[in-house]
């Protein structure tokens, strides 16, 4: 009978216990709807919510070994769970700065490629800007040489010109030297022909005289040879006291050149310091231009 009541007072004893536990069951735990809510806030954020996936997944099933754990073994799941929530929002933090800092290093890899791309650009401008300078420089360079050239050309053709005047003049200077001369010499002898020189008639003996033949002048010309001249001077020298007379003798068509030679005769004895030369009027003579010369006593 004993031990009858005493097994109904355990049961008893069992079953009070196990309401309170039932009622306890059906009651949500705070702590669980806390740190689920904690995990849902993390999973909702448009920034974390994409991070720590897996810490998420472990802080979870914390989560669900704290909502079954039983009144002896509550605390320490709840350490745990605290703890697994807290490091999911923790790596989330992590994982998403490390996005951030990646995202960052990208955009300024950008910005350093985008800033090495406009100096390399700018480079490439500089350069063209450089080179279309150099060839500008080269052809200024080329027209400047071109140009001096020009003038270098200009000024010795110029040169030439001036030294082609220069001879011009002196040959227009020597012709109308000439032309004055024979101008003298054509009026010479035309008063030679006219029989208009002052020499008197020859009277008396000659003591010397010299034949000047075509060969004593040059041909076709009134001017002495060398050897003609140096004849003339020494007689000249000879009879410098004395009168000398100076006769042309020309053939018909030698008249005036043998009028000319005397008087280039007659110069030439001048000028050799003969005293009185006188010219007689053309005489004739088979061919030619001849000129005689006699020193009267």
């Amino acid at each position: 009978m004993m031990r009858v009541l005493a097994v109904s007072t355990l049961v008893a004893l069992m079953l009070a216990c196990a309401v309170p536990d039932a009622h306890a069951a059906s009651k949500p735990d705070a702590d669980v709807v806390r740190l689920s809510a904690q995990l849902e806030q993390l999973g909702a954020d448009p920034v974390l919510g994409q991070y720590a996936i897996a810490q998420r997944t472990l802080a979870r099933n914390a989560i669900a070994d704290l909502e079954n754990a039983g009144r002896s073994g509550h605390d320490h799941a709840l350490f745990m769970a605290e703890q697994r929530v807290q490091l999911a929002v923790a790596a989330a933090k992590v994982d998403a700065d490390r996005a951030r800092l990646e995202q960052l290093q990208r955009e300024h890899d950008q910005i350093m490629l985008d800033a090495s791309q406009a100096d390399a650009a700018a480079a490439r401008a500089e350069l063209a800007r450089q080179r279309l300078q150099y060839e500008a420089a080269v052809q200024q360079a080329q027209m400047l040489q071109e140009q001096g050239a020009q003038a270098a050309q200009q000024a010795e053709q110029a040169q030439a010109e001036a030294a082609q005047a220069k001879k011009l003049a002196a040959a227009q200077a020597r012709a109308a030297s000439l032309a004055r001369r024979q101008a003298q010499l054509a009026e010479a002898a035309t008063r030679v022909l006219q029989g208009g020189s002052s020499a008197p008639a020859e009277t008396g003996d000659r003591a010397a005289s010299l034949h000047l033949s075509a060969a004593s002048f040059g041909s076709g010309s009134d001017n002495l040879t060398e050897s003609g001249r140096r004849r003339v001077a020494d007689f000249a020298r000879a009879h410098a006291s004395q009168r000398i007379l100076v006769e042309p003798r020309g053939a018909s068509d030698s008249r005036v050149l043998a009028g000319r030679r005397a008087v280039a005769v007659e110069a030439a004895l001048a000028a050799a310091g003969a005293g009185q030369v006188s010219i007689r009027p053309v005489g004739r003579t088979a061919k030619g231009a001849e000129v005689e010369i006699r020193a009267e006593k």
